[in-house]
């Protein structure tokens, strides 16, 4: 099963590896402030949270389940950006320049979150110097990530694109575990397969295949990464630079 988060005060300690609120594990008042603004959201699996384009400027504190974070390209085809999970924020780039979203960002499982308004999650930033810390360290990483993402991803075959999500999460919320690489959030098969769009029996393939080549290690709901370099020729991406 994927992991589930609850929110609460005692709650900011609780969050995934690599998540905007795990950054805030040492500052306790801002976590426990951002997670008290704004209204309580649920999002069943396939539902738009933000939609690229829109006139916009409130954020999404996710609290649980995982997102995709989509953009079209010029040609016309679908990236997917990035994955989200529950700990992380999304939508805060509209709330600090008041233009047009620009990505979508789609459940692809059941997800919560809290909707906080811009003017909330603003002067929260300005009381708490930790959360717009916070705040610019995850807008440096989703910038390096975007810099050297591939464009095309709905074009791909589905065992590309499941590898490539796995990168995205290994970038964004590996953890060191006995010489290895563990991927922090627990996710489902249904809800790896919602992210690439694919079957679920065809995810399970997949996996199955890339453990058998000594790529990865497949848990209950949890990956470990054996081999970096074997991921990355499996999603057919570059190394990343220094």
């Amino acid at each position: 099963m994927p992991e589930r988060y609850t929110e609460g005060p005692d709650s900011a300690d609780r969050w995934p590896h690599g998540t905007f609120l795990a950054e805030l594990a040492g500052s306790s008042d801002a976590a426990k402030t951002l997670l008290s603004l704004g209204t309580p959201r649920s999002y069943g699996a396939g539902e738009t949270l933000l939609a690229e384009g829109l006139h916009e400027t409130f954020v999404l504190l996710l609290l649980g389940g995982v997102t995709k974070v989509t953009a079209v390209t010029e040609n016309g085809d679908t990236a997917l950006l990035a994955v989200r999970i529950g700990g992380d924020l999304v939508g805060e780039f509209a709330a600090f320049d008041n233009r047009p979203r620009s990505a979508t960002v789609i459940a692809a499982g059941r997800v919560t979150a809290r909707r906080i308004g811009q003017q909330d999650f603003l002067g929260c930033l300005d009381r708490y110097p930790t959360a717009a810390l916070a705040v610019s360290r995850m807008l440096v990483r989703k910038n390096r990530w975007s810099v050297r993402r591939r464009g095309d991803f709905s074009g791909c075959p589905v065992a590309t694109r499941v590898a490539r999500v796995l990168v995205d999460l290994v970038e964004d919320y590996g953890q060191p575990w006995r010489g290895h690489v563990l991927i922090g959030p627990r996710l489902t098969q249904a809800e790896i397969a919602g992210l690439v769009g694919a079957k679920e029996r065809r995810v399970h393939d997949v996996l199955g295949a890339l453990a058998e080549q000594g790529v990865i290690q497949v848990g209950y709901s949890r990956v470990t990464v054996l081999s970096s370099t074997g991921l990355r020729d499996a999603a057919r991406l570059s190394e990343p630079d220094d």
